[in-house]
């Protein structure tokens, strides 16, 4: 016998759904005693060991009254490990970095109201940067429910634009199925948060629907990419004087990097990226350029601008990455995505094709002919003029800001990254919060593996940066787990730092420490005729003082070398540690910027450079 159950899914975005059919029962196999009779067991049992059977063993957390049965069934659970946040904001950060690095769910647990609601940041967090986690929330007996009764919330409502999916169970037999959907759907396509809200008396309810459906094969939506597309694409990238290709977030989920390189090189294009796709090509590579946008790389901005042809991979072209979209439309968009509600949703597309992007550039290089290699042959001598300019913006930005670091004390913050970056291992997964530290490490912070650098984008979620170590270091404990941090933004979530000692989590935290939202200072500085209010810290905490309250050695270093040997140290002894790094809240001004609203050519350099972005010819 099937049992039919049915989902309104969203794939993608808010307003684009279908139904899932999925089958349950016997299907799935429901076990027997061997007499024909089934076995029932506690829905959170069966959930537990539902969990088991997909592979989950990490779990994050906080307990409550509506989700204790589930806790009481990982008592027995020695496969499943608990991780305890201070805060449910913590765990799904440090969820929602694992399923990064792991390319499988984070799974959150929490209970009913605030437990719920909590979740709320961390959600729209994971669902605007595609990362796959499925939060389980706990929520009062069926009998209360719509009685406004102790810690009810209505966590569907509230999250469902947030979310890929979200369902309320209402039956025992249907837990197992709705987690391995949930499951399922996470991963599959373009990655996302799901969230599962169950009644304490479902979870404690007796069901004989044990088993997930088998192992899991997360497959992309959209099929082979049409040849026809594929073709039409290469011509316009052939015959473009000045290609670019636009890498975003996509690239990495797909593990395209190889091919997007491999068509750079072919066709001789400078390679810019999205702030999240900068996690998705090696940064030494000679025609990557860096990210573009508000706070991306001159050179970068320079090559977007004056591009004729633009090959957009995996991204959905965020204002913050292109400034004014009127610029864009000008130009011939090549826009390769898994959602086909991105291809034309902000820019004009000469070509959309609606595939992951592994496949479609793949097949870009199979279809890529030798008998008209001699076409665009003819074009290299102009696109590695293009190219040599671009790279000599760069030298210029390069040249100009070492001889300005002597004037930044104690530290320039450009330069300590670059002691940071000599220092770690290539392998170092590094985490960041969000604010002027996060765009000093977009413009320069060298990513040499794919997959090891690990930000909030899209929602620039102040916070996220020491859980999201904590669940990088839990998915990926052998290898050295770095946090870049601000003042500010550290000081959302630093309750966390618990799980360091208390797990054995030893992750390098460094904090760029200006005493001020400075990001937001800027913004004031510049646009808002230097009125600087409520942006400005007092000198408590001591970081350093922190950093013993949670048995970390913490350090305030005083000269470049010194930071060198702390970091060095640290790796050395696989001991945490907490490095407080003193910055002017004064010069501490992230340059270049492009102001909001602004085209890419109109970026703001730092003080004394001279730069044209205009492409003369």
């Amino acid at each position: 016998m099937i049992k039919i159950f049915q989902l309104s899914v969203k794939l993608f975005k808010p307003g684009k759904q279908c139904i899932l059919v999925i089958p349950f029962g016997d299907a799935l196999g429901t076990r027997g005693d061997g007499h024909g009779n089934s076995i029932k067991i506690r829905a959170a049992d069966a959930l537990v060991r539902a969990m088991k059977n997909l592979g989950v063993r990490h779990v994050f957390g906080i307990p409550g009254g509506s989700i204790m049965p589930v806790y009481d069934a990982l008592y027995d659970a020695e496969d499943i490990k608990h991780y305890l946040f201070k805060h449910e904001q913590g765990a799904i950060h440090a969820a929602d970095a694992y399923g990064r690095i792991t390319k499988k769910p984070g799974v959150v647990l929490v209970t009913s109201g605030p437990g719920a609601t909590n979740l709320v940041t961390g959600l729209a967090n994971a669902y605007m940067d595609s990362s796959p986690l499925v939060a389980i929330s706990g929520q009062v007996a069926t009998p209360i429910l719509g009685r406004d009764g102790f810690q009810e919330t209505d966590i569907i409502g509230v999250t469902f634009p947030i979310t890929k999916l979200n369902m309320q169970v209402r039956s025992p037999d249907d837990v197992v199925s709705a987690f391995t959907t949930g499951y399922i759907v996470s991963t599959e396509g373009r990655p996302g948060p799901v969230l599962i809200d169950i009644p304490r008396d479902v979870l404690l309810g007796s069901t004989g629907s044990i088993e997930p459906v088998p192992k899991i094969h997360p497959k992309a939506f959209g099929g082979e990419p049409s040849r026809e597309e594929i073709l039409k694409a290469l011509r316009l990238l052939l015959n473009a004087e000045r290609p670019v290709i636009l890498v975003g977030g996509g690239v990495c989920w797909s593990g395209a990097w190889d091919d997007v390189i491999t068509l750079a090189e072919i066709l001789w294009a400078p390679i810019v990226s999205t702030f999240p796709g900068k996690n998705c090509v090696p940064n030494d590579h000679p025609l990557y350029l860096g990210p573009s946008g508000m706070h991306g790389r001159l050179e970068a901005d320079a090559a977007l601008a004056n591009a004729d042809v633009v090959l957009a991979v995996g991204t959905r072209f965020s204002d913050r990455t292109v400034g004014r979209f009127k610029e864009m439309n000008m130009k011939a968009i090549i826009h390769i995505d898994i959602d086909p509600s991105e291809i034309g949703k902000n820019v004009r597309t000469e070509v959309g094709i609606v595939s992951d992007a592994k496949k479609a550039l793949k097949a870009m290089l199979r279809e890529l002919p030798s008998a008209i290699q001699e076409e665009y042959n003819r074009q290299h001598s102009g696109r590695r003029s293009f190219i040599a300019w671009l790279k000599e913006i760069r030298r210029k930005y390069e040249e100009h800001i070492e001889a300005r670091a002597g004037d930044m004390k104690p530290f320039a913050p450009w330069k300590v990254l670059k002691v940071l970056r000599r220092t770690v291992p290539p392998s170092t997964i590094v985490t960041t919060g969000v604010g002027s530290h996060q765009m000093w490490c977009e413009l320069h912070w060298d990513v040499y593996i794919p997959g090891t650098f690990i930000t909030s984008a899209g929602l620039g979620t102040m916070g996220f940066g020491l859980p999201a170590a904590l669940g990088a270091k839990i998915a990926a404990s052998n290898r050295p787990v770095m946090l870049i941090d601000g003042d500010g933004s550290f000081q959302m979530t630093m309750n966390n730092l618990s799980l360091v000692r208390d797990y054995g989590l030893p992750i390098i935290a460094v904090i760029f420490d200006n005493r001020a939202l400075m990001l937001v200072k800027q913004w004031q500085i510049y646009m808002y005729s230097r009125r600087v209010i409520a942006t400005e810290f007092t000198k408590n905490p001591d970081f350093v003082k922190i950093a013993e309250a949670y048995g970390i050695e913490g350090y305030r270093p005083s000269s470049y070398e010194e930071i060198e040997s702390i970091v060095r140290r640290a790796l050395r002894t696989d001991e945490p540690v907490i490095i407080d790094i003193e910055l002017d809240n004064e010069k501490d001004i992230v340059l270049p910027w492009v102001k909001p609203g602004e085209w890419l050519t109109n970026a703001v350099p730092p003080e004394g450079l001279e730069v044209d972005l205009i492409w003369k010819g």
